[in-house]
């Protein structure tokens, strides 16, 4: 199962009430700055990682409420003193609560009970400064949250013994991409990219866009990218050379067809549309477009991205097609 539909009410950006549907497969969230882009995915992680981490503790017999301090997952807000309060039921509201139990927020996702894993993505390049880092964020003196230890502990995963076919195709494009593989080394706490001709590459030397390949190539190989998971990547384009994104669309829609549900938040035209036009027949990818209407975050869906609206990824190169347009004519 996948999530199928989110809640909220009174959360961060979102005032009063909003409801969104989601794909099983890919769902891609565009739109400006502070229009709940992030918000969505990070919140989601963060209820789907602690609801599976702490399922034990909650069952029919022992229903006892799951409390997560909010501060883990978003550190430095203004969820210091708040707690997630969780009864276990896929349909239930998810309460936000301050520590004298007074509810100030809700969010409600559907279907949470049966996801198996969740992976956050993070747009910040973190595992060049893994040697002494994880221990730093454990800390909880930092301004790290969980989705930056949960992937930095993730990334130290090792290949399976025995690939599946998904699992062998994927590799094969993230070896190509970076002449190599990454791997952490116990030794030193460090991340390495083992290039094909032997050369041991620290991730700080490194460029930006194989560091991103390089995680994910670790992510599909240690079967962490399984069925049933969830994957949530902020900003997929960012240190990416344009050559490279159709590649890594190719890469997101197998994962799909795998059984991987994934959650998209994007700057760039170039990605959404080349989802758009390189799903196959049964892929299903959706686009949303955030907007704000006065102080309210509303949203409009369609699986056909040239047809969205409003959508400020297309509008925008029109505007700048114009004016060169005016420009070249002396206007």
């Amino acid at each position: 199962m996948a999530i199928s539909r989110v809640e909220i009410k009174d959360f961060l950006v979102f005032k009063d009430e909003f409801a969104l549907d989601f794909s099983p497969g890919v769902n891609v969230l565009i739109g400006g700055n502070g229009t709940g882009k992030t918000t969505i995915i990070r919140t989601l992680y963060a209820i789907c990682d602690v609801v599976k981490k702490r399922r034990p503790e909650h069952s029919s017999q022992n229903p006892k409420p799951i409390l997560m301090p909010m501060q883990e997952y978003f550190p430095n807000g203004e969820f210091e003193r708040s707690y997630l309060h969780f009864s276990g039921n896929s349909q239930d509201w998810i309460s936000l609560r301050h520590s004298n139990n007074t509810e100030f927020d809700r969010f409600k996702i559907y279907e949470l009970s049966e996801i198996d894993n969740a992976i956050y993505f993070p747009e910040k390049d973190i595992l060049e400064h893994s040697r002494g880092l994880l221990p730093f964020i454990e800390s909880k003196y930092t301004g790290f949250g969980n989705i930056y230890r949960d992937i930095l502990i993730k990334g130290q995963d090792i290949p399976t013994k025995n690939f599946s076919k998904t699992q062998r195709r994927i590799s094969e494009k993230t070896t190509a991409i970076i002449d190599g593989y990454a791997e952490y080394n116990n030794a030193d706490g460090n991340f390495y990219i083992i290039k094909t001709d032997g050369r041991k590459i620290p991730f700080s030397l490194e460029a930006s866009g194989h560091k991103k390949i390089g995680l994910l190539g670790i992510l599909i190989t240690s079967g962490l990218l399984e069925p049933g998971t969830v994957l949530f990547w902020d900003e997929p384009e960012n240190s990416l050379n344009p050559e490279l994104v159709p590649v890594l669309v190719d890469i997101l829609l197998e994962l799909s067809r795998n059984g991987v549900q994934i959650f998209i938040g994007t700057h760039s035209e170039l990605l959404a549309a080349y989802l758009a036009v390189s799903r196959e027949k049964g892929d299903t990818v959706m686009f949303t477009a955030l907007y704000k209407d006065g102080d309210q975050i509303k949203a409009n869906t369609s699986n056909r991205f040239d047809l969205l609206e409003p959508n400020n990824l297309t509008s925008e190169p029109v505007r700048l097609y114009e004016k060169e347009l005016e420009k070249g004519l002396g206007r």
